[in-house]
């Protein structure tokens, strides 16, 4: 979900694989050390290496206090499906046989439904949701003992008689508006060398900062708008310059919800006070919903391409990954 803090680390990478770029076409700025944190400016950057004290610049970023702002949002907000994981395993199928394949090894590979018809008898349904430190022979094991009288061999389920039919299924994710929001960001930047300060605050406005719409680290976008920069000189006499730079994100969040695929219909209907169940009777399936994992999967597939290459430490200091 997109919040605060996602935007100020939006607003923290975007600039820092921006600056990254610049550098590497320019002498000057490959020799600045310049380092972009979420979050305020602590002691240990004034006493401790690598410290302002070092010819070393920071920027921080954090919201400012009193700048939010509740705005309207469209009439009649839906749920709408935003993303679907697909499933990473498959079964073949040959009369009374399945034989199991992973296609690759990954967080919530997906879900499997046997159907078993036996020789003139009703159809028989067996699920099961596989994790990710399963193996096919696993999956096997688990499907074959829903079904009385199968046999599990490695990766392959057998019955005596009937034949077997197999859906697999991933996950989708829905999501709908419920805010949409303004909010004035600060960024501050913060260095010992006095011909600095303008250098490294033109480049911030004019070009690590979007001019008009901001890449999210959730793959969303955010309208941003600049609203104004000042210096600061209280701390001149400690040899430490800084400029505050306000900028105005307009931003919308979201309320998501993972649902497996379906892979087999049913349902209750009740008569004479009691329930009957049809097909494959529901159960609790969404309590199976690797939620964790698909959120991972999720956020690895929609961070923007520019900022896959950075992250932010504990102490919000913006690092390129190993």
């Amino acid at each position: 979900m997109t919040d605060l803090s996602s935007v100020t680390r939006g607003l923290a990478l975007c600039c820092a694989s921006r600056f990254a770029d610049i550098a590497a076409a320019s002498s000057f700025w490959s020799a600045q050390k310049v380092f972009f944190r979420v979050g305020p400016l602590m002691p240990s950057d004034l006493f401790t290496s690598p410290s302002l004290r070092e010819a070393v610049s920071y920027v921080t970023i954090a919201p400012l206090s009193g700048g939010y702002e509740g705005l309207s949002t469209p009439l009649g907000q839906e749920w709408v499906e935003t993303l679907r994981i697909p499933p990473v395993l498959s079964v073949e199928t040959r009369g009374g046989t399945a034989q199991f394949r992973l296609t690759s090894r990954r967080a919530a590979p997906g879900i499997i439904a046997l159907i078993w018809t036996p020789p003139g008898g009703e159809p028989r349904v067996a699920r099961h949701v596989a994790d990710a430190q399963e193996t096919e022979a696993q999956m096997a094991q688990n499907l074959a003992s829903q079904f009385e009288g199968a046999v599990a061999d490695e990766d392959r389920l057998s019955v005596s008689a009937g034949s077997l039919k197999a859906v697999t299924g991933g996950y989708g994710r829905s999501s709908c508006l419920i805010r949409r929001q303004s909010q004035i960001f600060r960024l501050s930047l913060w260095t010992s060398a006095c011909e600095m300060r303008p250098a490294l605050g033109d480049l911030l406005v004019s070009r690590l900062l979007p001019q008009d719409w901001l890449a999210l680290t959730d793959g969303r976008q955010a309208q941003i708008f600049f609203e104004g920069e000042d210096d600061q000189d209280a701390m001149q006499t400690q040899s430490l310059f800084r400029r505050d730079v306000r900028v105005r994100v307009i931003f919308d969040r979201y309320d998501s919800v993972w649902s497996p695929q379906m892979v087999a219909g049913g349902g209750w209907f009740h008569a004479n006070g009691l329930p009957f169940s049809f097909d494959t009777a529901p159960d609790q399936l969404r309590a199976e919903i690797p939620e964790e994992a698909l959120d991972a999967l999720a956020a690895a597939q929609e961070m923007p391409a520019a900022y896959r290459n950075w992250d932010t430490d504990c102490d919000g200091t913006v690092r390129p990954m190993p």
